[in-house]
């Protein structure tokens, strides 16, 4: 057997191994232990929703995800909602929930009114903004449909 020269055995050392295809195990899941300790450390917790289906509710269609995975995600006092499942485009005149025996239909958000609620907290304010006693800036305020700014303009620049 011949016997190398020193440079040449540190070139057949120094080969390029290829690289190995990484085998994940069967099971690993979302929640892995891994992932979990990553985002503990980045502040992160995660529940998982128990959910039977999810409406996404848009201007031209509306989105229905029947047996849907869903998970909560809080992060510095916010909450992310991973939905994962088949979703099916539905026309809104359609959509209708089974409650019981029965089916009522969904009324959609934008037709219904909304009230606001008007607080006791939001009278002093305008009360204390105003300088006028509570009684008044109650009626203001229902007159300002609950807002309190505007309810506070109104009363300091009347005549």
């Amino acid at each position: 057997m011949v016997k190398l020269p020193k440079e040449m055995q540190n070139k057949e050392k120094s080969k390029p191994k290829r690289p190995q295809p990484v085998v994940k195990r069967e099971g690993q899941q979302f929640g892995s232990r891994q992932m979990r300790r990553r985002m503990s450390q980045q502040g992160i917790d995660m529940d998982q929703i128990d959910a039977t289906r999810v409406i996404i509710e848009g201007a031209e269609k509306t989105l229905v995800i029947d047996q849907p995975e869903v998970f909560l995600m809080k992060q510095a006092g916010q909450e992310i909602y991973q939905v994962i499942g088949q979703s099916e485009e539905v026309s809104p005149e359609s959509l209708i929930i089974e409650s019981g025996e029965t089916y009522e239909e969904i009324e959609p958000l934008g037709e219904s009114e909304v009230k606001p609620t008007i607080t006791e907290n939001d009278i002093m304010l305008v009360a204390t903004q105003a300088n006028v006693d509570k009684q008044e800036a109650e009626t203001v305020l229902k007159e300002c449909n609950g807002d309190i700014a505007k309810a506070i303009l109104y009363l300091k620049n009347r005549p």
